[in-house]
């Protein structure tokens, strides 16, 4: 696990939040932590301390094995993820447990690199069952899940995008990624795109698979996007096959068109793909009123299934 690594540890790891989501509010983390400083006076602890620069971005704690829990290990705290008065106030309590407890490691790692960790460390729950008790559900083969034509249909969107001058680069974010069909087409054209789906489901296929990077895919609802990343946090976002995307259910994909552009910054390539031409009307126009300037391309084929109609285009000055 990547953390481990990172920290140089061989003791099993448990984040005290139940999901990725939770660690925007980390209500569990405060509180335990609050706990942990009134219990802890007068005591010793061993911690550890993951920094970047003077910022705290995570706080372990160890357990010893006792008659409950027969193996140590370490409860992982942290508030990097978090709305910035959250952010501040874990910090805080942090500074207060560290000024009694010295860390035995106090490690510099990058933001990105913690995140990356976090991400992967769910993401191991997640196809582990852990999150799931009692899921019934069997892993299926490869062939069953994956096309290899639908992987090659995406690569071909490419080359089109640089015909036009258009190509990603920098922090991407692909929405509704589903098991990684799509996600996989990217990995293969040199990309690293956070993919971003709310079938938690899914992305256990694509991970079983060894399809989704663990550290790269999120179990996200598109539609709140903008609760868990600040504004200009993507230079490209991306979407293939949105859908499907009718008069009734417009309102739900205009949100996401919505959300897409408020965590892009100033310039971001926007690109998303639909199998009709009603369909991609609907998501250029909220895409348009939302400041994206661009084009709805014809990408029909003989097959006429799969990315038929594209909208690229990149958000403007507001």
């Amino acid at each position: 696990m990547l953390l481990q690594e990172l920290l140089g540890i061989e003791e099993d790891i448990y984040f005290v939040e139940e999901s990725y989501l939770a660690q925007r509010n980390i209500e569990s983390t405060l509180q335990y932590l609050n706990g942990v400083r009134n219990f802890s006076q007068g005591r010793r602890m061993r911690l550890l301390r993951v920094r970047e620069g003077e910022h705290t971005l995570g706080l372990l704690i160890f357990n010893p094995a006792d008659e409950e829990v027969p193996v140590d290990f370490w409860s992982v705290f942290t508030g990097a993820l978090a709305v910035v008065p959250l952010k501040k106030e874990f910090e805080a309590i942090a500074d207060l447990l560290m000024s009694s407890n010295l860390p035995e490691k106090d490690l510099e790692i990058s933001s990105e690199s913690w995140r990356n960790a976090v991400n992967e460390y769910y993401s191991l729950m997640l196809v582990n069952r852990n999150l799931c008790p009692g899921c019934a559900v069997r892993p299926e083969s490869y062939r069953s899940v994956f096309s290899e034509n639908r992987v090659l249909r995406v690569a071909k969107i490419f080359d089109l995008l640089q015909k036009k001058g258009f190509y990603p680069e920098g922090r991407l974010l692909e929405v509704c990624s589903g098991n990684g069909m799509s996600t996989l087409a990217l990995y293969r054209l040199g990309l690293d795109p956070l993919a971003v789906e709310i079938n938690k489901c899914v992305v256990c296929q694509g991970l079983e698979q060894g399809v989704l990077n663990p550290q790269r895919v999120l179990v996200m609802d598109a539609t709140a996007i903008s609760r868990y990343f600040e504004p200009e946090s993507f230079d490209t976002v991306m979407g293939f096959m949105l859908g499907l995307v009718y008069e009734f259910n417009k309102e739900l994909w205009t949100g996401i068109m919505r959300e897409a552009v408020s965590v892009a910054c100033e310039g971001a390539l926007l690109l998303f793909t639909v199998s009709s031409k009603p369909e991609i009307e609907i998501l250029a126009g909220a895409l348009r009123r939302a400041g994206v300037k661009g084009e709805i391309v014809d990408n029909t084929d003989s097959e006429g299934t799969y990315d038929q109609w594209l909208f690229i285009g990149r958000k403007q000055k507001i």
